[in-house]
């Protein structure tokens, strides 16, 4: 079989995928459970994680300064964003709105992951990999009316974020899961 060739070994760690779209689902439930403070929950984490990787990116600046010459570059970069990190987390409302235009962005990086991905399980012998790319779309779709109507995205980016994760949960279940069956299918022609 032309799977054989595509897919060179066991894939052992087929759970993975199945482990993170389950903990994507799990996450997906809370937020809507819990909208209020989950946005304010996102827009707190979003503030400490810009501080974070620009502290990251300052620590690495100064440890490698003497192994490359643009590490300057990654301290100006560390600076700025341990700044704008700061900043975020005095300003809510400001951190609230580049959130959910980050939110947005990112979401649309997840539905073209997705669709791309799509067309990787089509060339793995993956027979349902279209649900995959179908999910892509929607993804996309969800990710346009975060960004496009920015009112509407503060409001109700924690349930397209939560519809996202949950969509992205199962296709990672489902990616798992077929990666499970070529491994039988490979023990078998072995």
């Amino acid at each position: 079989m032309e799977v054989f060739y595509k897919l060179q070994a066991r894939v052992n760690d087929w759970w993975i995928p199945v482990l993170t779209g389950i903990l994507l689902i799990l996450a997906a439930l809370s937020m809507i459970f819990f909208p209020v403070p989950s946005f304010a929950g996102l827009t707190v984490l979003f503030g400490w994680g810009i501080f974070a990787h620009g502290g990251f990116n300052l620590v690495f600046a100064i440890r490698s300064r003497h192994a490359f010459k643009g590490w300057t570059w990654y301290l100006m970069f560390g600076l700025f964003e341990m700044m704008l990190g700061a900043y975020l987390l005095f300003q809510p409302a400001l951190a609230a709105q580049a959130l959910v235009l980050y939110l947005g962005f990112w979401i649309t990086y997840l539905g073209i992951s997705r669709i791309s991905f799509a067309f990787i399980m089509k060339d793995m012998g993956i027979r349902n990999w279209w649900w995959s790319l179908i999910g892509g779309f929607i993804t996309l779709l969800l990710a346009f009316f975060i960004i496009l109507n920015p009112v509407f995205g503060m409001f109700s980016a924690v349930y397209l974020v939560s519809f996202s994760f949950f969509l992205i949960g199962l296709l990672a279940i489902f990616f798992g899961m077929e990666l499970k069956k070529l491994n039988k299918l490979l023990d078998m022609e072995f």
